[in-house]
């Protein structure tokens, strides 16, 4: 998938940045290694820590102390916030709970994932569970959103 995406976005001449949290740069990571990165890839920005989110990206406490940093509120604010710093045809923000220690409940376990992609003026939300090894639940997650990415681009 991570290919095929890559290979579209170059066809098309989109470029892609990503706000990356719980994901620490593994999202960008990946897409650095395609043969397309120079032509699609502007980067990323880790916001792992609040004050990244805070300072940097202007995400507020109180919505982070309302919903939590793995939200998806506070997900799409990385989002809105973020695209006006960083100029691309594409911008993802992920949050999520990779391992213990974040925001996990009953209702949202470790291994819980929110994504939004923003593309062509709208923002595109989504909210995954995976089991495994932290390794894995990244794997997947960057499966999860190459697959989507290629849906909404071909809309």
């Amino acid at each position: 998938m991570l290919n095929k995406s890559c290979q579209l976005l170059a066809q098309e001449k989109l470029t892609i940045f990503f706000i990356e949290s719980a994901s620490a740069g593994y999202l960008s990571y990946h897409f650095s290694l395609s043969p397309f990165s120079g032509d699609i890839l502007i980067g990323g920005l880790v916001c792992y820590d609040l004050k990244v989110k805070e300072k940097i990206l202007k995400i507020s406490p109180k919505l982070i102390e309302e919903y939590t940093a793995e939200s998806l509120q506070v997900t799409e604010e990385l989002i809105k916030n973020g695209k006006k710093i960083f100029k691309s045809d594409i911008c993802i923000s992920c949050t999520g709970l990779l391992k213990k220690g974040g925001s996990e409940t009953k209702e949202k376990p470790v291994g819980t994932f929110f994504y939004c992609i923003y593309f062509k003026d709208k923002i595109h939300h989504f909210k995954s569970i995976y089991h495994g090894k932290p390794e894995l639940k990244l794997k997947r997650l960057l499966n999860d959103i190459c697959k989507n990415l290629i849906i909404i681009i071909k809309k």
